[in-house]
């Protein structure tokens, strides 16, 4: 592949380092089947000899970012993941909205000394499953809602612990939702192939270095994604460093998700993209708080599903997270407009926290120092641009005008 037929996308360092900050902090090939061992492990369970759900479960699928490809570490020190499905139930619709949580929280648990009875716990509108490696799986019971869309359900909220807090059955669709932002965010095939490859390439870096640099097999690739998917992960990941000390409940993964699946495709890049994407969320949110009212978002797919039934509580709020989109959009736009690298750290630590950012900063530190050393990374006098060998052979990295090829040290000392 010659320059000339090199996509664009993925030719800038800001982009290059955004695209290495989603795959950090994504949910890899490996836990990704972990995962759905686990979901299967579990549908069977529940449906084992003696559970009270036995043959009473008619479906078992994932939703929210498991279904669309956008899982990311929920932590921001350890890399703890959260896995949604749902399953449907084959009760009577008229049940009480406790019913159905009792009963899937007893058909996992188990008997004592059972594999998920220390691990599951009851929540409001799921039962949790907490795994000792800092994986944990959150099953929805839902009543599937008959002569209405695929999959249309009652949804339960129940909280035992708050006896004077109302229990009451909702409608919804994560099924449908999952596939209609699928449509509306389909992959550059250009962009996920290069995307994909970077992806296959870090996590084999990460198993030969926790074999201790034994060889080891090839893995198989990650999901392609377009790149708004991608800008979805970096916003999931950039809202819970603004929450992490916060109190109350956080903007929902699904209401970002809707707002940017109604922008996508309209840039070239990765980091226009995001940009795009901020400046698009940042003016839903101002129309709505302009006019007095909380922002109300509804799934597509199904009006009687809000998106934003529990956030934003008040307009308080929304005026907190309308503060950190501005702070994100004036961030993002001097990433767009072209800093050094130092500056682009910077901006990223505090858009992603420490331990990612340093970690893709110093890699590709690495590659290029390694590249120049080696003769396959050279500086163009002049024109701002690296020969970047992992992108692949022959492709020019565009960094800002000034910039210098970089030494085997790093920044960050030798």
């Amino acid at each position: 592949m010659n320059s000339k037929t090199i996509p664009p996308q993925l030719t800038e360092t800001t982009d290059i380092l955004l695209a290495d900050v989603a795959i950090h902090i994504q949910l890899s090939r490996t836990d990704y089947n972990k995962a759905v061992d686990r979901y299967q492990t579990i549908n069977d369970w529940i449906e084992r000899d003696g559970s009270p759900l036995k043959d009473l479960v008619q479906l078992f699928y994932p939703q929210g970012s498991m279904a669309i490809g956008a899982t990311i570490a929920s932590k921001l020190k350890t890399d703890e993941f959260d896995i949604d499905l749902v399953a449907q139930l084959g009760l009577p619709k008229d049940v009480l909205p406790h019913e159905p949580l009792d009963l899937l929280f007893k058909a996992i648990r188990g008997e004592p000394g059972s594999r998920y009875y220390r691990m599951t716990k009851r929540r409001t509108r799921c039962v949790t499953v907490d795994y000792s490696d800092d994986m944990h799986i959150d099953v929805t019971p839902v009543i599937r809602r008959l002569d209405t869309p695929e999959r249309e359900s009652w949804l339960f909220h129940d909280r035992p612990e708050a006896p004077q807090e109302k229990s009451y059955r909702l409608i919804a669709n994560p099924y449908g939702f999952a596939e209609w932002f699928k449509a509306n965010t389909p992959p550059d095939q250009d962009f996920a192939d290069i995307f994909e490859k970077r992806a296959a390439e870090y996590e084999q870096l990460m198993l030969m270095e926790a074999a201790e640099s034994d060889p080891v097999p090839p893995q198989e690739p990650p999901f392609q994604k377009s790149k708004a998917v991608i800008v979805l992960q970096l916003l999931k990941r950039w809202r819970n460093v603004q929450y992490d000390a916060r109190s109350g409940r956080r903007p929902p993964s699904i209401l970002i998700a809707k707002l940017v699946a109604d922008a996508a495709n309209h840039t070239d890049r990765l980091s226009e993209e995001f940009l795009l994407q901020a400046r698009h969320m940042l003016s839903e949110f101002r129309r709505w708080h302009g006019a007095g009212c909380r922002i109300h978002v509804a799934n597509p797919i199904c009006e009687q599903d809000v998106l934003t039934d529990r956030w934003p509580e008040s307009l308080q709020d929304q005026a907190i997270f309308i503060r950190d989109l501005e702070n994100l959009v004036m961030q993002v736009e001097g990433l767009v407009s072209g800093c050094d690298l130092e500056e682009i750290k910077k901006i990223m630590m505090e858009l992603f926290g420490e331990a990612p950012t340093i970690d893709v900063v110093e890699s590709f530190v690495r590659r290029m120092g390694d590249g120049v050393l080696s003769g396959q990374s050279q500086h163009s006098p002049g024109t701002g641009s690296l020969v970047f060998p992992t992108t692949a052979a022959g492709t020019r990295v565009t960094t800002p005008s000034g910039a210098v090829s970089t030494p085997k040290h790093t920044f960050f000392g030798d």
